[in-house]
């Protein structure tokens, strides 16, 4: 789930997870930490939603949230006030949505979206979006590009240069081959995520993959462009031998 559908999964529709109180701000909070990460046994510790902002660092949910700047907010991020005003009950949990803030309980019982000042606010909680696989590539050129993940692009099309490197990094096994520029195949056999596939600072480029694992997968080839998705079976090999083309981009879901 992403944060846009988890917003209009839930916009108008009220939810109440602990049958106790009616439907409050925290019922969307933990509505939240429920879909994305499986969690919602906990309190607040203090019976108020600010409660989840002075006690988060010993509530299950913690670890899957960076604290960020309330200057500095995305989608996605929750906010956690312990003053009233006239916006919201005191206290109220939100999530910072296109600018104005997505939560329960704030003028009405459903969930709305609604302008809030900053006044009175205690902090806000960035989740990690959780993903399924993991991957990053070094271009010729540009050196190692940021992680990317499911399905996600890494590496470049369009622009002619080679892929000459990749990491993978999944919660399952991963084994794999690849053909490099006059080295030829190289066997790595179990990888973790810190195991390079390929080679930098050589400037050779990555020809051919044969990968095993749990998922899909498909390459952008020099002069050739996109290949079909491929099951990562560990035969099934993407790219290219004796030609002399580079893999350019790769993407795995």
């Amino acid at each position: 789930m992403t944060i846009d559908e988890f917003y209009k999964n839930h916009i108008g529709k009220g939810v109440d997870l602990d049958k106790s109180y009616g439907v409050q701000c925290v019922d969307l909070f933990k509505c939240f930490t429920s879909e994305f990460y499986g969690i919602s046994n906990y309190n607040c510790g203090n019976g108020f939603a600010s409660g989840l902002w002075y006690n988060r660092k010993s509530r299950p949910y913690y670890e899957h949230f960076e604290e960020v700047s309330i200057n500095n907010l995305q989608n996605g991020d929750w906010c956690f006030w312990a003053n009233r005003s006239k916006e919201c009950p005191d206290s109220h949990v939100a999530m910072y949505y296109n600018g104005q803030f997505f939560g329960q309980n704030q003028g009405k019982k459903e969930a709305t979206l609604k302008s809030i000042s900053k006044s009175g606010m205690l902090g806000a909680l960035r989740p990690k979006m959780p993903h399924k696989i993991g991957y990053k590539s070094h271009v010729q050129n540009l050196g190692w590009q940021d992680w990317k993940f499911d399905g996600e692009t890494s590496g470049t099309t369009g622009q002619s240069k080679r892929l000459e490197a990749i990491q993978i990094d999944f919660d399952k096994d991963v084994y794999a081959k690849a053909h490099i520029q006059d080295i030829g195949w190289k066997d790595y056999g179990k990888i973790s995520k810190n195991t390079i596939i390929g080679t930098t600072g050589k400037g050779l480029r990555l020809e051919d993959l044969c990968l095993k694992g749990d998922f899909e997968y498909r390459v952008h080839v020099a002069q050739v462009g996109w290949t079909g998705w491929t099951k990562a079976d560990g035969v099934a090999t993407l790219g290219t031998v004796g030609q002399g083309l580079s893999i350019e981009a790769i993407q795995i879901r």
